[in-house]
């Protein structure tokens, strides 16, 4: 005579395969959930750095001829510090900068807030506005 019942045995064998089961189905939860967490990352990563792709770049030689008509657009430029014209305290720089695939100089304006340790020679990527006298405003700037 056994100790368990035939019919006790049946249940406790299916309760262990159920287990298992349960044991599978949550690593496969467990990987999916991870597997979207990293995509979803992914995805953030990719495309969070692009704020400028949107922006026309700026046309250089255009510009140079009537600052005026660009009045308030917005631009991105590729540019390489070039010589630091002017700081001043709590209010921001005036930079020389030579713009990517030109050998132009252009003065930019770099408000204090918008970054802190710029350096001749670095290279950034700039967002921009043009305001009144044609200057350009860089409203954000990313070194590349």
């Amino acid at each position: 005579m056994s100790l368990f019942p035939s019919r006790q045995v049946s249940e406790i064998a299916q309760a262990s395969r159920s287990q298992k089961e349960c044991r599978a189905q949550g690593k496969l939860a467990s990987y999916a959930f991870l597997l979207s967490l990293l995509g979803g990352m992914f995805f953030f990563t990719a495309c969070g750095d692009r704020k400028s792709s949107d922006l026309e770049v700026l046309p250089v030689d255009t510009y140079l001829q009537k600052p005026g008509d660009f009045l308030g657009n917005r631009y991105m430029l590729r540019v390489q510090i070039n010589e630091q014209l002017k700081w001043e305290k709590g209010l921001g720089r005036v930079l020389a900068v030579v713009v990517e695939g030109s050998d132009a100089r252009l003065p930019v304006f770099v408000a204090e807030s918008a970054g802190d340790n710029l350096h001749v020679g670095q290279r950034y990527e700039l967002q921009a506005i043009i305001e009144k006298g044609g200057l350009i405003y860089v409203e954000a700037l990313q070194k590349y």
